[in-house]
Parts: C-alpha cells; structure tokens; sequence
C-alpha cells in the first residue's frame, strides 16, 4: 500500500487516459517545486466533477478556505482546457477568463502533459507570489484584516468587525506573510 501523504495532488486517479496523463504530469512537476512550508499534503484532486480539478493550500495564508484551484476539462462545451483561480469554498466560481491574473487555456489542442505543465508553471507563479495583510488597529487590537497579493494589490479576503468602515482609510500596519 502506497503512502498517500507523500504524494503530490493524492487520491484519485483519472477516469480516462488525458486524466491520467495530466495529473501524472502535475505530478512530477510538483516535486520539483521549492516553496517554503509547501508539502504533498497540502495538495488535492477530485474527479467527481466534470473537469478533474487539483488544489493547493497556499502555505501562509491562513484565511479562510482561499487556495489555488485548477480545472481541466478534457471535452464539454470548450474542448480540451484548462482553468485556474485563487478560489475559497465554492470551487472555481471566482475563474473570470478575462482577468489576467486567472489560468485560461481553451481551444489550444495539447497533450495532456502539456496542459499539466501549464498547470504546473501557473501554480508555481502563484505560490512564489509576496502575500501581504493589511490590518486595521482599534484599541490597539487588530480590528479587521485585508489579504492582498502585493504585486498586484488584488484581494484575497478581508476579515473583522465593521470592515467597510475602517477600510475606507489606510491600513495601520502590513505584515507581509510570504
């Protein structure tokens, strides 16, 4: 019986060859991945939906439920493609094709271990990009806090009491998380 904690995006295997192939291919590609506090265990995939979808629990980012999602449909509406997001609870609702920061691959014929190394270069980018949290002070506790990637400024969650209202004026303090 094989040890699932030490391997990368563990559980399931595909339902057809591209599958296989694609998370084979992711696979291998995470173990060359060096990013700090990142482990196999903070990885996952899921066949029970169309597409195959893998995530990743970014380490460091302790909102809740915000991790990096791909999806990779191997025939539907689009063909063969692939999407990716920093997603939460609901899985790929946040995909928007025209945001530049979003994985979008769609009407590109390639061998699934081509897609996979797409996939694989995405998420890559995505977990070596600084996160920084921006937080607001009331009576010296921190009151409410604001995830962002810091290249970009693009929100990742926001979290405490009345956040609108302290938001509309700077941060009291940033603390880059990774």
């Amino acid at each position: 019986m094989t040890d699932t904690s030490m391997v990368w995006f563990a559980a399931e295997t595909g339902r057809n060859d591209q599958e296989t192939a694609f998370l084979e291919g992711l696979r291998q590609r995470a173990t060359t991945w060096h990013v700090d506090g990142l482990s196999p265990q903070d990885t996952s995939s899921q066949r029970w939906l169309a597409p195959l979808y893998v995530d990743v629990q970014v380490p460091k980012v302790t909102i809740p439920r915000r991790t990096l999602q791909i999806a990779y449909w191997t025939g539907g509406p689009y063909g063969q493609a692939l999407h990716g997001v920093w997603g939460d609870d609901y899985l790929m609702d946040d995909h928007d094709g025209n945001d530049p920061e979003d994985l979008t691959v769609v009407g590109i014929q390639a061998t699934a271990g081509q897609y996979a190394a797409w996939a694989a270069d995405w998420l890559v980018r995505q977990l070596e990009r600084p996160v920084v949290r921006h937080e607001w002070l009331r009576g010296g506790r921190v009151a409410a806090t604001m995830w962002c990637l810091q290249d970009t400024g693009r929100v990742l969650g926001k979290t405490g009491i009345s956040p609108r209202r302290l938001l509309r004026r700077p941060a009291d303090r940033l603390v880059a998380i990774r």
